[in-house]
């Protein structure tokens, strides 16, 4: 098979990243700092006629790089890694190295369909992180709070009292941290017309409070360009069929942003309370003998795609105007 456009596979890690490019079949490490990514941008910038780069979700490590390639209008995929890995087993290559890995990145570009990453504003970018700390903090807090209980439930002594009151201190702190997260999302949308109509958009459906559009729209930048299928898929709550011969296997949920769907998860207990629709739809899944929880999933891939295609809508109307 003969390519004429140039794949670029990038392999970053904390403090440097390995690149390869094919079909030149060339490669090169730069590090991962502002001069080191200024250098990698001047050699890309000698490269003609390049289809994409490749790179992996690291933690964060990747978004100084990523950055850099979407200010110079560069067509960038971020690929799934354990599928990347996947890849890499069909093709009997189990070694793994960083300058093996970015080969693997490009080759994946190169023979499999990948998405291109589109640009977003600083205002959406902020909102990532913010969504991230208060995630880190909700976390925390929930620690705090195991600690606390089974402080309780141990007896009481002159150390535990001052343990106690160390814990209750923490968590006081926690607690007015997440807060100030909150109300920095607040003024996050308020800064930003477009996000602050979108997550007004998602906020119309029952069950979806401010805190879960701003987890969607962070973890979600998809949400309004995919179809259905491909939305609910993407989340992780499109049943999955396994079936081989005669044999009809029972339909599962698997992969999928386990962020957004814990989100989901929540908007759609009340939904299912409150929203006359959604409440209808679970209760005719439970008269028809679907287990709760077969149902609940339901319900969450009912929402997704009404939010997918409502935010669609949105976009065509702003197209229009």
């Amino acid at each position: 098979m003969s390519y004429t456009n140039r794949f670029v596979g990038i392999d970053i890690s904390k403090s440097s990243f390995d690149i390869c490019i094919l079909p030149d079949n060339r490669s090169a490490s730069f590090a991962n700092t502002t001069a080191g990514i200024a250098r990698f941008m001047a050699f890309v910038a000698q490269l003609d006629t390049v289809e994409r780069f490749l790179l992996e979700p690291t933690g964060g490590y990747e978004r100084r790089v990523m950055e850099a390639l979407l200010s110079a209008q560069m067509p960038v995929a971020r690929v799934n890694a354990r599928q990347v890995r996947q890849f890499a087993g069909a093709c009997g290559q189990l070694s793994k190295t960083d300058r093996i890995d970015a080969f693997i990145l490009a080759d994946y570009g190169r023979r499999m369909e990948t998405t291109l990453v589109q640009p977003v504003s600083v205002t959406q970018t902020a909102l990532v992180e913010l969504v991230a700390r208060y995630r880190q903090l909700s976390h925390m807090i929930v620690q705090e709070k195991n600690r606390r209980e089974k402080l309780a439930n141990s007896g009481g002594t002159s150390a535990r009292g001052k343990t106690q009151a160390w814990i209750e201190a923490s968590l006081q702190f926690l607690g007015d941290q997440r807060q100030a997260v909150v109300d920095e999302m607040i003024a996050c949308l308020e800064a930003d017309a477009e996000l602050s109509a979108r997550a007004a958009v998602l906020m119309q459906l029952k069950g979806i409070g401010l805190r879960t559009a701003c987890f969607l729209l962070a973890g979600l930048p998809e949400l309004g360009r995919l179809d259905k299928g491909q939305i609910a898929k993407l989340v992780g709550v499109a049943p999955l069929n396994r079936d081989s011969g005669q044999m009809r296997g029972k339909r599962m949920i698997s992969g999928g942003r386990r962020p957004v769907r814990d989100a989901l998860y929540i908007a759609a207990l009340p939904a299912i309370r409150f929203d006359p629709d959604i409440k209808a739809f679970y209760t005719k899944l439970r008269a028809n003998g679907k287990p709760g929880k077969v149902a609940l999933v339901a319900v969450m891939r009912k929402m997704i795609i009404i939010l997918n295609a409502r935010i669609r809508d949105h976009a065509e109307t702003v197209l229009d105007v």
